[in-house]
């Protein structure tokens, strides 16, 4: 922001995880007691009360930096890693326009739109992490715990094994034989992967593979689309210019790609281009739809309406795809389960069978 510096501070006192529902309850309970004429001294003081442990420490040095002198936005900036880009410059412009209740009456319903989408995000991808990691850990199980007892029993015996049976007792000798190494070569590249994926050097090749893998390609897309035309439009709703709020939009989304598209988008609008025109330069992350809406609000003078018109299109279609993915999905694991149930069944029941048949006869 140009003439807002949210990196003024640079001591931050932040303490804790603060959830985005309790910054919601904050930006609201705030806006009702600044439009009922209470002193932002007094306001936060009675949030200080009514608040408990972490958030009310943090209140605590944003009411001492405002008894110094310091504007609301400026001693919120203080805590950058709790506050967002958005809320603390929804408060700067709120200030500034004298709007300051509406402001914060604005920021609570985005971030509140924010906790629903995550939370959609979230519960579809639940269920596919769960069974995945349950089938993880019961395949360590066997391979670590029940085949090195079973298998050789089936060494001993003097007949033809049947393939599948074969195959498990070669697996099962290799894991036998390289159990130690085997275990902490798991260990170390879960957690190399997991490192790896956190680095932004990874996000470029990470974000690609979010953007087109063909199960979830539809949920990252909209859900970037969705916050990305709900932040945008609230943050011109509270009187940032273009450039402000795009600028704050970058840094409030998380794909590399996205944010990539923005800031090109940010440098045409200073040299004079349309946001609907520069969204067109980037139709493979924008939709068409995107940016005719977007020129059609230009026009009325309602670009902020439009793109969050846009924004709830959008959040609908995110609840469209986490249910259809959780559709898509569960006859698939479903599939990779029992193949491997039955593989192991057909390897381990097939000998004991042929035995028995073998000891009637």
């Amino acid at each position: 922001m140009s003439k807002f510096n949210t990196d003024f501070f640079k001591k931050d006192f932040s303490i804790g995880f603060i959830s985005l529902n309790q910054k919601s309850l904050l930006a609201k309970n705030l806006a009702v007691m600044q439009k009922a004429g209470i002193d932002i001294v007094e306001s936060l003081s009675i949030m200080i009360e009514s608040t408990q442990s972490r958030l009310k420490r943090i209140l605590e040095d944003i009411l001492i930096s405002v008894k110094s002198g310091n504007t609301l936005a400026e001693s919120f900036a203080r805590h950058p890693n709790v506050f967002s880009g958005i809320f603390i410059s929804s408060i700067y412009a709120g200030e500034k326009s004298g709007t300051l209740g509406e402001n914060l009456e604005n920021l609570s319903e985005t971030l509140k739109k924010e906790k629903q989408l995550l939370d959609k995000i979230k519960g579809a991808m639940f269920y596919p992490i769960i069974v995945l990691v349950a089938s993880f850990v019961l395949a360590m199980a066997m391979s670590f715990l029940i085949l090195p007892k079973i298998i050789p029993l089936f060494e001993g015996l003097k007949m033809d094994l049947p393939l599948s049976t074969r195959l498990l007792i070669d697996f099962s000798n290799f894991v036998n034989d390289y159990q130690q190494i085997l275990f902490w070569l798991i260990i170390v590249v879960v957690t190399f992967v997991i490192f790896l994926v956190k680095q932004k050097i990874s996000h470029p090749v990470t974000h690609w593979i979010l953007l087109h893998f063909p199960i979830i390609k539809n949920i990252v897309r909209n859900s970037n689309l969705a916050r990305f035309s709900r932040i945008f439009g609230s943050l011109l709703r509270s009187g940032l210019s273009i450039d402000e709020a795009l600028s704050v939009t970058e840094k409030s989304l998380e794909n590399y790609y996205y944010k990539k598209a923005i800031r090109d988008i940010s440098l045409r609008i200073k040299k004079g281009v349309k946001v609907s025109e520069s969204l067109k330069n980037h139709k493979n992350l924008f939709p068409k739809m995107v940016s005719r809406l977007v020129y059609v609000g230009e026009e009325a003078g309602k670009i902020e309406d439009t793109l969050l018109y846009i924004s709830e299109f959008y959040e609908e279609e995110v609840d469209n795809s986490t249910k259809n993915l959780s559709t898509a999905l569960e006859p698939i694991l479903l599939l990779f389960i029992g193949v491997v149930v039955g593989f192991l069944a057909i390897s381990i029941i097939t000998p004991i069978y042929n035995i028995t048949g073998n000891i009637s006869n």
